[in-house]
């Protein structure tokens, strides 16, 4: 059954703590230890999306070698803002590691993008019998697009730098991917933009009838349970639960509307700020590196993309 074999990271060394945003904004630093919960974050200073990309990849091989002619699929995910417009960071990929015979593409649907591209991928697959093996590939230098000394922005400080590498296969005999839902709602799609031409992301008030984090608990819950009805399992049948970095207090309140607890997930804020689509990669990368995942366990992994758009996965080692 379609599923990750196993996950590559390309995450910068080079940080930049809650204290540096913090006095190059103005925002007290209580801000950051007390509601924020962070203290520091990777940050790719000045290297390219595609540089982190290829770390990632770097690591996945060194992990699990693999010929880069054996790739069928070569999907780049990200959020969209790539390292230069009108390209294609996916056949960039493709040319440095020699994957010649792959199909190559990008994704974009925003920190949602790695679950979207995953529930793609297995589409492909079950679709055209020749496609084996893919290697999904999620990145993004979030920081750079964040103006870190404008308090109005403190929403978006949290935002980091880092890839991660996939390798699927149509066979893979873990990490199968059973089930996906997703959904999108746009209500509030005018609250962050990147104006063309500018330099930084802007935030936009927004008046709506729903708060933003209703909105998330709504369609997380709803989406999780689709997932769990399809595979007719119940909340109790859940081992992990992973989601991204986004908002600690939303992940608390997912995990205890399903019955769990932190150490059933995996919590990467503080020393990570919000990946973009590499979170929820982290966390299973964490989880294999570690053997905190075991045979016949079942993950559920969400993740949340600005338009706003969510996607659940429910994933069986």
């Amino acid at each position: 059954m379609f599923g990750i074999v196993d996950i590559g990271l390309g995450i910068p060394t080079t940080r930049m703590s809650a204290f540096a945003i913090s006095a190059a904004s103005g925002v007290p630093i209580e801000f950051f230890t007390d509601k924020m919960q962070l203290a520091s974050k990777p940050v790719a200073k000045g290297r390219r999306c595609v540089d982190l990309a290829l770390e990632a990849i770097e690591d996945l091989k060194a992990r699990h070698p693999f010929a880069p002619d054996s790739i069928d699929l070569l999907v780049y995910a990200s959020t969209g803002l790539n390292d230069h417009a009108f390209w294609s960071p996916a056949c960039k990929l493709q040319e440095s590691i020699g994957a010649r015979g792959a199909f190559c593409f990008e994704l974009s649907n925003g920190c949602n993008s790695l679950s979207a591209a995953l529930h793609v991928i297995k589409g492909l697959m079950l679709a055209t019998p020749s496609y084996r093996r893919a290697l999904l590939v999620c990145a993004d230098a979030l920081s750079a697009y964040v103006d870190h000394a404008d308090p109005g922005s403190k929403s978006l400080f949290n935002f980091a730098d880092g890839a991660s590498a996939l390798l699927c296969d149509r066979y893979s005999p873990s990490l199968q991917v059973l089930s996906s839902a997703f959904a999108s709602d746009g209500t509030y799609v005018d609250l962050y933009k990147l104006p063309r031409g500018a330099q930084t992301i802007v935030t936009e008030p927004i008046t709506a009838r729903v708060g933003l984090h209703e909105q998330y608990l709504h369609y997380i819950t709803k989406l999780v349970g689709q997932v769990l009805d399809e595979a007719n399992l119940k909340a109790r049948d859940i081992d992990y639960l992973f989601m991204n970095q986004g908002d600690q207090r939303v992940l608390r309140e997912v995990l205890a509307r399903f019955g769990l607890d932190d150490a059933q997930s995996f919590l990467s804020f503080r020393d990570h700020g919000h990946l973009g689509s590499t979170d929820t990669a982290l966390a299973l990368a964490d989880g294999i590196r570690t053997n905190r995942l075991r045979p016949g366990q079942r993950i559920v992994v969400v993740s949340s993309g600005v338009g706003f758009s969510w996607g659940a996965s429910l994933i069986q080692v």
